[in-house]
């Protein structure tokens, strides 16, 4: 009988390291190569507003994970709501384009035809998304989504391990998990501006953070830029928002 692609995976996981730390690198690198995909992300987060991108492969999956943050939708953002992989293997099909109007022509111009995300989750436990990309369109194979499904579980016991032992110990439930979870968002590349300018922005407006945040979201997109800039903008008080402008 054959090895089980979670042995398979933490194999290869381990032969990447050379005996060493295992890291959120590692299991990044040889999921790409083992799963044939051209690139991939690993993100954490404790809701859709708040994640952290702990390491893309290549600047495409940077530019993917940045999109589907400064644009709120996506396979990575459906698949966090829904507690479900979401495979979209042609973003240029209607049925993509249809899913996602903002993320999928945004995605083709970033130089990715298919995106495959997947939750990182253990029953009510939820903290974070594994998203692959392929520069073509084209689904995974049985074998291939297998063996993505095990780095995704991969990728889940690693974060946990290297949270807060503080947070993450005890009895393990939902809430000690997150908690673990929440200072490496807080570490996310660019995310504390956003937070920031959020808040700023609800003052400005006299709204709720909810809807600062899709002003902001709403500024980006139509001016081409990342919620990122947008935000350091903000902060920075070149780029005021007035209840004049809705």
């Amino acid at each position: 009988m054959g090895e089980s692609h979670a042995v398979k995976v933490w194999r290869l996981i381990s032969d990447h390291a050379g005996g060493g730390v295992v890291s959120v690198r590692d299991v990044c690198l040889v999921c790409v190569e083992a799963v044939g995909v051209d690139g991939a992300a690993l993100w954490v987060a404790t809701d859709l507003d708040r994640r952290a991108l702990l390491h893309a492969t290549d600047k495409v999956a940077r530019d993917l994970e940045d999109a589907h943050f400064t644009l709120g939708e996506g396979p990575c953002v459906q698949g966090w709501a829904e507690r479900g992989m979401v495979l979209a293997a042609d973003l240029g099909s209607c049925d993509s384009v249809g899913r996602w109007p903002l993320f999928a022509p945004a995605a083709i111009a970033a130089g990715a035809r298919a995106i495959f995300a997947f939750p990182l989750q253990a029953g009510a436990i939820r903290i974070g998304g594994l998203g692959l990309y392929r520069a073509r369109p084209g689904p995974l194979s049985s074998e291939q989504l297998a063996d993505a499904m095990a780095f995704a579980s991969a990728a889940f016991t690693l974060v946990l391990d290297r949270a807060d032992p503080a947070s993450a110990g005890g009895d393990g439930g939902v809430g000690g998990s997150a908690a673990a979870v929440a200072p490496l968002v807080e570490l996310g590349e660019g995310r504390a501006e956003v937070y920031q300018a959020t808040g700023m922005v609800a003052v400005q407006l006299g709204t709720r953070l909810d809807e600062a945040l899709l002003r902001l979201r709403a500024h980006a997109f139509a001016h081409g830029m990342s919620l990122a800039e947008v935000a350091a903008l903000v902060v920075a008080r070149r780029l005021r928002f007035s209840p004049q402008d809705r």
